[in-house]
């Protein structure tokens, strides 16, 4: 009696957040395949897996930066209070490398990230907390939009947060406030790849595919039988290293039906569903180890140029501005940003990086010490100056169009 009044007596819950639990619990939404998917049986089928990884240790590898405007100039604010947060230490247990990737990862199989933001007694964002996705139960706006979430602990308690409280990250958004779950969308096609994935398995791991079969004239008991069989197997051992052996006595007959996977198009079904995947995810096959064809250099230089522009830049961009909306303080956003260091998706091609760096330099864009700034190398005197190696000028006078070098 004890035990129950201590239990907390459950709360009632609509019809269609009950049916939502069941799906995530039992494999979520079934499919016509007969393979039930959700976003934790997604990441089951490789190709879902290789494409998730690939975002997270794309945006994982970006090192994100507070920046200052002052008048024209833009620097970094390593001193403003988020700097250190975004860039190196989120909370007490991730580095931002794992905080970035498991927001990446949320997006791209929840359309959703959600961190609580835990404030000190200045007001202060001191830690972003993530929020698994077991807890969150449901979003909601409100008549005046402001957003509510509601959390549920693993006790059954539950919580309401508000948008002041709550980092929240967004992929493609269709209602206005949550982000669309690309995995309930795309469900047909992700089961289409666990159901033949799951055909092939059973298809190699079933028996009754034997790589030789002996047959016997006479009847035989079961203890000559096994014994033959087991003199066979010992006698030709290789040949029971991938395929089973079958012996038949009796004069019985077996045949075995030549279903080949070619005729199925088995193979060419596998290849779309893979290639659909990763349009969904905008990855290129070849970071996925994946394709008919080998790339070459200039291939994979423009595959990863369109994966850069098409595929990093837009969520990219749209944790700035959520940062911005939801972490920087309203007066200090004329003077305050956050921006990701794309360029550190060049630091493995050296070669790239000096001919960038090289241009930029002979152009003014840049100078050799804020080059070596990207390179972790100290300046150097007179590394601050602006200058082209072998730029040319007119005369000033109008007399002489000869060229003359800057120094």
């Amino acid at each position: 009696m004890g035990l129950v009044s201590r239990m907390a007596r459950p709360n009632a819950r609509v019809s269609d957040y009950i049916e939502q639990k069941i799906l995530e619990i039992y494999g979520g939404a079934s499919t016509s395949s007969g393979v039930s998917v959700n976003s934790d049986t997604a990441m089951r089928l490789m190709t879902v897996q290789n494409c998730v990884r690939v975002r997270a240790a794309t945006i994982s590898q970006l090192p994100l930066h507070i920046m200052k405007r002052d008048g024209k100039d833009r620097n970094r604010a390593e001193d403003y209070y988020l700097y250190e947060l975004l860039h190196d230490q989120p909370n007490s247990w991730m580095t931002a490398a794992e905080f970035w990737g498991m927001a990446e990862a949320y997006v791209a199989t929840r359309g959703n990230f959600y961190a609580y933001k835990a404030v000190g007694t200045d007001g202060r964002v001191r830690e972003l907390l993530p929020i698994p996705a077991n807890m969150m139960r449901k979003v909601t706006q409100n008549p005046d939009y402001s957003l509510d979430y509601e959390i549920q602990y693993s006790d059954g308690t539950t919580k309401h947060l508000n948008n002041q409280q709550v980092m929240h990250l967004r992929g493609l958004v269709l209602n206005g406030f949550m982000g669309m779950n690309p995995i309930e969308y795309v469900r047909e096609g992700i089961g289409l790849g666990l159901a033949g994935e799951k055909f092939l398995a059973g298809f190699f791991g079933k028996g009754m595919h034997p790589g030789v079969i002996f047959k016997h004239p006479l009847p035989l008991n079961a203890p000559a039988h096994a014994n033959l069989k087991n003199s066979l197997k010992e006698k030709y051992a290789g040949l029971g290293q991938y395929w089973e052996m079958m012996l038949v006595d009796e004069n019985m007959s077996v045949e075995f039906p030549q279903i080949k996977l070619v005729d199925a198009q088995f193979l060419e079904l596998m290849k779309m569903t893979e290639s659909q995947i990763c349009g969904l995810f905008r990855v290129p096959l070849m970071l996925i180890q994946s394709g008919d064809k080998t790339p070459t250099y200039a291939s994979a230089e423009q595959f990863m140029l369109s994966y850069s522009i098409y595929g990093v830049t837009p969520d990219v961009v749209n944790y700035e501005k959520a940062i911005r909306r939801d972490l920087i303080p309203e007066d200090d956003r004329k003077r305050y940003y956050a921006k990701f260091e794309v360029r550190a998706l060049l630091r493995s091609s050296f070669k790239e990086q000096m001919e960038s760096f090289a241009t930029a330099i002979d152009k003014e864009i840049m100078n050799p010490n804020e080059c070596r700034d990207l390179l972790d190398l100290n300046p150097y005197e007179g590394g601050d100056e602006y200058r082209t190696r072998t730029s040319t000028v007119k005369d000033s006078k109008g007399g002489s169009d000869e060229p003359k070098i800057q120094k």
